[in-house]
């Protein structure tokens, strides 16, 4: 097996290598922005009931392809 192999073989397999990327932003902290906080009328984060997607790499991966672009 080869790396390819081993981080392709499962979207969480996926998600685990793509979280493990120190990155400032990243496509699926702005498609989060996009669908969740641009809608949003809260006046802080700190009760977001969409916490445990943020920063979300597997979320993410589990989008239609359309509602990530």
């Amino acid at each position: 097996m080869n790396v390819f192999d081993r981080i392709t073989k499962s979207p969480q397999a996926l998600a685990d290598f793509l979280q493990a990327i120190p990155a400032i932003n990243a496509p699926w902290d702005d498609a989060f922005h996009r669908i969740y906080c641009d809608q949003c009328a809260a006046e802080n984060c700190d009760n977001c009931p969409n916490e445990a997607l943020r920063g979300s790499a597997l979320w993410y991966l589990t989008l239609p392809a359309e509602a990530a672009e």
